[in-house]
This record gives structure tokens, C-alpha cells and sequence, in this order.
């Protein structure tokens, strides 16, 4: 019986062995799958962060160009209005030049009027006329002189009309620089915009990609977690089994030992028996004698 006990803990040690070794297969098997989507997820979860931070840099970019903007607009408004208020000053001073030339019964311009005179002169000079046709161009050069030196107040207004002029051509250029300069960043920052969104989107594609990754990870997880726990049961039936057979093989050796002794004990009784009835003791009694120290 007692060595039927024993072939029936060894085979159940053999098949719990069997059992284990396919346990810690599967254990394996199912830690690498478990890794490979733990490392997957963590390769979306990078890229999320690489893309946030993309995001973040973006918008800051984008808000840095949105306040220029807002910076340049008044500024652009303001010389606008100066060119406006220049440009109503120039209409104002065009008009008195005008109302000037027209009081004044001038019609042609200093300039003109200074070319005439100078015209006349040079013929003078080099035609050598009579005495009665110098007299007469004298006389036109006098006249042109008069209306000369009354024109001075239309060369100032002319003077007036030109700084006005110049200011506000000065004051466009300036004015469309800087609504080149806002069209720029405000395209810009458009393209900011859209950048975002664009990153946006494909952050919001990872996150499905990352949750599919961790959720397969979880059932993985969970697959090896039940293996791990049978394994860590057959484990503890394998020691029980091991147990067993180590108590049963102590008692046999246990029981062999006080086998032994009970027929060393008796031997040690034949012999002095023997002493005692004065018989020759055999190798043997001398054996035993030795045994027991005697």
C-alpha cells in the first residue's frame, strides 16, 4: 500500500511538473504580448507628447503674432486718420491757391511766368531788335515781372501744397508697411491656427491608437495575472506533493533506523547471554560488541 501511496505522488508530481512547465510557457508567451502593447502604448503616449508640445509652441507663436497685430492696427488706424486730416488740408490749401491764382487774374504758374521773362530777355540779348520793338518787350518783360513778384503768395501756398504733399505720401508709405507688416503676421498666425488644428486632430487619432494599445495591455495583463495565480497554486500542490513524499521517505528511513537498532539490541542481549554462560564469542559478537562500544 505504502509503495502504491508513493508511484501515486510520484505520477502527480510528474503531471503537476507537466502542468507547470505549460503554465510557465503561456506565462511567457503572455509577457511578451503583454510588453509588446506596453511598449506601443508608451510609443502613442511619446507622440502625444511630442505633438502637445508642438501645440504649445504653436499657440504661443500664434499669440505672440496675434498681439503684434493688435500692437500695430491702432497705430496703422491713427496714421491713417493723420493722413486723412492732412489730406483735407492739402484740399483746403489747393483750393485757396486756386482762389489766389483767380483774385489775382494769374493764370499761369511762377515757373512759367519766370520762363517768359527769360524768354523775352534772351531775345533781347540776341536778336538786337529796334529801339521800338525793345521798348515793347520791356514793356511785356515789366508786366511779366509785376505778375511775378505777385505770384510770390502762389508759390507759397505751391511750397504749402508740396510739404503737405510729401508728408502724407511719407505717411502712406508708412501706413501701408505697416499693414504689409499686419498681413504678414495675421497670415502667419492663420497659419499657426491651422497647424494647431492639424495637430490637434492627429493628437485625438493617437489617444484611439494609445487606448487600444493600453486596453489590449489590460486584457494581457489579466490573462497573465490568472495564469500566474494557477501557476503559483500548482507550485504549492507540487511542494505539497514533495512534502509528502519527503515525510514518507523519513519515516521509512526512520523506521529502518529503529529496525536496525531493535536488531542490534538483540544481538547485543545474544551476546551477553553468551558472557554470561561463559560461551566463545564469534566474529560477529565481537562485531556487535564494537557496534555498541564496548
Amino acid at each position: 500500500m505504502e509503495s502504491q501511496n508513493i508511484r501515486e505522488l510520484v505520477n502527480e508530481l510528474h503531471k503537476q511538473r507537466q502542468e507547470i512547465s505549460a503554465l510557465r510557457q503561456a506565462l511567457n508567451d503572455l509577457d511578451r504580448e503583454k510588453e509588446s502593447w506596453f511598449r506601443k502604448k508608451e510609443e502613442f503616449s511619446s507622440r502625444i507628447r511630442e505633438n502637445i508640445k508642438k501645440v504649445r509652441e504653436c499657440k504661443s507663436k500664434r499669440d505672440s503674432l496675434t498681439k503684434e497685430v493688435k500692437e500695430l492696427k491702432p497705430k496703422r488706424d491713427l496714421i491713417n486718420k493723420e493722413i486723412a486730416s492732412k489730406s483735407s488740408e492739402l484740399d483746403k490749401l489747393k483750393k485757396e491757391k486756386t482762389e489766389l491764382s483767380k483774385s489775382l487774374e494769374i493764370r499761369d504758374s511762377p515757373s512759367k511766368i519766370r520762363q517768359q521773362m527769360e524768354k523775352l530777355e534772351f531775345k533781347i540779348e540776341t536778336e538786337t531788335p529796334s529801339f521800338e520793338k525793345e521798348k515793347e518787350l520791356m514793356k511785356k518783360i515789366k508786366n511779366l515781372k509785376k505778375m511775378y513778384d505777385a505770384s510770390s503768395e502762389i508759390m507759397e501756398a505751391d511750397n504749402k501744397c508740396k510739404e503737405a504733399s510729401d508728408s502724407i505720401r511719407k505717411m502712406r508709405k508708412e501706413a501701408n508697411d505697416i499693414h504689409k507688416s499686419i498681413q504678414e503676421k495675421a497670415k502667419e498666425s492663420q497659419l499657426m491656427h491651422e497647424e494647431i488644428l492639424k495637430i490637434s486632430a492627429e493628437i485625438d487619432k493617437i489617444k484611439i491608437d494609445e487606448e487600444e494599445s493600453f486596453k489590449r495591455f489590460s486584457e494581457f495583463k489579466k490573462k497573465f495575472n490568472e495564469i500566474n495565480m494557477k501557476l503559483k497554486a500548482k507550485l504549492k500542490e507540487m511542494n505539497d506533493i514533495h512534502s509528502k513524499l519527503d515525510k514518507i521517505h523519513f519515516e521509512k528511513k526512520e523506521k529502518r533506523r529503529q529496525e536496525q537498532e531493535s536488531f542490534l539490541k538483540s544481538k547485543e542481549d545474544a551476546v551477553n547471554e553468551k558472557l554470561k554462560r561463559g560461551e566463545k564469542l564469534t566474529t560477529e559478537d565481537l562485531l556487535v560488541f564494537q557496534k555498541f562500544g564496548k
